[in-house]
């Protein structure tokens, strides 16, 4: 069953699933509640219907760029313009980086990942967002991620390649990073009403 991690209880319960699965995750890689503000992360957290064992968990929000930028105020910004391409005021809430996912390794294959996506998916969506992206790093298994994120809709570049711009935005200011194995980005169609 899926469900959002609306508390800091939950969210330290995602990030506890994160390290587990992963190695080197940073204490803060899951926002705790007194960042929603700035990061605007939707965390979801898939639990076994039976034992409420937390089986899967994903984050998505702002990118570290954007919301670094969103904190800037007014005076700085007209004192100190950034380049159109790297303002990402405008489009704060248009686009969400798939910041982590995992999946308990005996559950995998049995399509928790995919629904936490299609879930997230929706969300997103009615949320305003516009485009959806992330990173797979090299210490994972790349070969079957590339998969996984084709199969969901995603475009996979090649390795190493760059985003492009997306939203009219530089999401990589700095280059690739290192342990990058590739990016993939989804644009998030809306969904317009018919009517009868």
């Amino acid at each position: 069953m899926i469900t959002h991690a609306d508390t800091d209880e939950e969210r330290a319960d995602v990030l506890a699933l994160f390290h587990r699965v992963f190695d080197d995750i940073a204490p803060t890689a899951v926002p705790m509640t007194d960042a929603d503000g700035m990061y605007a992360p939707l965390v979801v957290q898939y639990r076994s219907p039976e034992s409420g064992k937390l089986l899967g968990a994903a984050s998505s929000c702002r990118t570290q760029l954007a919301a670094g930028v969103s904190m800037l105020r007014p005076e700085a910004s007209s004192k100190f313009p950034l380049p159109e391409d790297r303002d990402y005021r405008s489009v704060l809430d248009k686009h969400s980086e798939l910041d982590l996912m995992a999946v308990e390794p005996e559950m995998r294959g049995q399509g928790i990942g995919g629904a936490m996506l299609a879930h997230m998916e929706t969300v997103l969506r009615e949320r305003g967002t516009r485009v959806w992206f992330g990173n797979v790093t090299t210490d994972l298994n790349t070969d079957a991620l590339r998969k996984f994120y084709r199969t969901h809709g995603f475009t996979v570049l090649e390795d190493r390649q760059p985003l492009p711009d997306l939203l009219g935005k530089n999401w990589l200011p700095f280059g690739v990073h290192p342990d990058v194995a590739f990016y993939f980005y989804k644009p998030i169609k809306r969904v317009t009403a018919h009517a009868n």
